[in-house]
């Protein structure tokens, strides 16, 4: 502790005993600290202008409080380094298995949710404004957000970005069997097919993806084409079949081919 401590002078006693056991209770959570300063509160001498009840600001008495841990703290901490030992693989342990714990559950409720909706299918009748205000599936589409990386003249990375939506024109997550066909479209020649794919209903969960550009399921494939000459863009067809209706809903669109950027840039 300093020898010649910084002394602030606060209005009211009253006041004076609050911010001393906040300073020493910010003092005692910092063992390894060492404080350069420390609040010593000492009343005014009275005065006839202020009225006893109106002595001390509110706003004078938040600032010291608020400043205090800082203070306390301007020294600097000595930081203390944590060796490993046996108890870090356990706790590792520990998250893992509670992860695995958590998607067991959810994996259970939802399978108690799908018996439940087939066991009221049978004989119960849904409110016609219930029924009205379900989502259903009205088509799929190809997002902007599809992306065709050229590795060189005749080969290119895709990321088709396949939106489902409903009758408002939402986002909605479906069930089924996606296929896609790609061709590439260069200058002067006919469209050269590139590759297909396609995603079972559990690959196609896999790939719902959702974050700051949205929510989507994206479909990554490699291009390969005949030729030496780089395409411009390529040209791609979808077609999802819904697993419960088997309906099916095509899709079309085309997406603009840039140049990947050299590694180390």
């Amino acid at each position: 502790m300093p020898t010649n401590p910084t002394a602030i002078t606060f209005p009211t006693p009253r006041r004076r005993c609050t911010v001393e056991r906040e300073a020493a209770r910010v003092v005692s959570r910092a063992p390894d600290c060492t404080p350069t300063c420390i609040l010593r509160l000492s009343p005014p001498p009275a005065s006839p202008d202020l009225h006893p009840m109106t002595r001390t600001p509110r706003l004078l008495t938040a600032t010291l409080l608020a400043a205090a841990p800082f203070l306390a703290l301007a020294g600097g901490c000595r930081g203390r380094a944590l060796a490993p030992n046996a108890a870090d693989g356990l706790r590792a342990e520990l998250v893992e298995r509670t992860r695995e714990r958590d998607e067991a559950r959810a994996r259970a409720a939802e399978l108690e949710t799908k018996v439940a909706e087939l066991s009221q299918a049978r004989d119960v009748k849904i409110d016609p404004e219930a029924a009205e205000a379900t989502p259903a599936l009205a088509g799929v589409a190809l997002s902007g957000l599809s992306t065709a990386r050229l590795v060189d003249a005749n080969h290119a990375n895709l990321a088709i970005v396949v939106e489902p939506r409903d009758g408002l024109g939402r986002f909605l997550q479906v069930t089924g069997t996606l296929r896609a066909s790609v061709a590439v479209l260069i200058p002067g020649r006919d469209p050269v097919p590139a590759g297909s794919a396609t995603l079972s209903p559990k690959a196609l969960r896999d790939a719902y993806r959702s974050g700051f550009l949205g929510t989507h399921y994206t479909l990554e494939m490699p291009l390969a084409w005949e030729g030496a000459e780089s395409a411009r863009a390529v040209s791609v067809s979808l077609e999802f079949t819904d697993a419960q209706t088997g309906k099916a809903y095509p899709a079309q669109g085309t997406v603009a081919v840039v140049a990947d950027k050299p590694a180390g840039r």
